[in-house]
């Protein structure tokens, strides 16, 4: 019995970052089933909101800040935000507030105790972080190298990545102003 119990441990380690991922992680898969599961469109849309949210603080996690960086510009500026905009041009789920079960007052207070709690740890220091060691190489993620590999054609080079999120991107732009005409037009 012990030795399975010390092999557990040994499994799921539980320092500040592992307890960090398995609490995003929960909130993330969450999240995600209640993306598909809520019968209400927008807030399907706020809860994959969240569930890129969590994604991004997986990659700070992971020291990948250029591709936490990408995960909120492209899927939750972009793409999200584009969704949202359509979903309210294109139908009336936006005049009226979200109605919920529990009291406003009760969820505004505990996103409050929340949100404190949250900060108080970002301004404290928190040991492992400060001795975690990067895996990448040296000068492999500063602002001259990632602007070089970014506008690169080698095989370091994400060039063709940059153009196919930009061509996504106005697709999905394409795709909401011709949703959101459709809806004018049938009146």
């Amino acid at each position: 019995m012990l030795t399975s119990l010390s092999n557990l441990a040994a499994a799921f380690p539980m320092n500040g970052i592992d307890i960090a991922f398995y609490v995003v992680a929960f909130v993330m898969v969450v999240t995600a089933i209640l993306t598909v599961a809520v019968k209400n469109i927008l807030q399907s849309a706020v809860f994959l909101i969240f569930s890129f949210v969590g994604t991004t603080i997986l990659y700070l996690l992971l020291h990948a800040e250029f591709n936490a960086l990408a995960q909120i510009m492209v899927y939750i500026g972009g793409v999200v935000i584009f969704v949202i905009f359509t979903i309210l041009l294109t139908s009336h789920l936006g005049e009226d507030a979200f109605t919920t079960k529990i009291p406003r007052f009760f969820a505004a207070f505990v996103l409050s105790i929340a949100f404190v709690v949250v900060m108080v740890k970002c301004v404290l220091p928190v040991p492992e972080l400060l001795t975690a060691t990067a895996t990448a190489p040296e000068g492999f993620a500063s602002l001259k190298a990632m602007a070089l590999r970014l506008l690169s054609y080698g095989p370091e080079g994400f060039v063709i990545p940059f153009e196919v999120i930009s061509i996504l991107l106005l697709a999905t732009l394409i795709g909401a102003i011709t949703i959101a005409r459709r809806g004018k037009e049938e009146k």
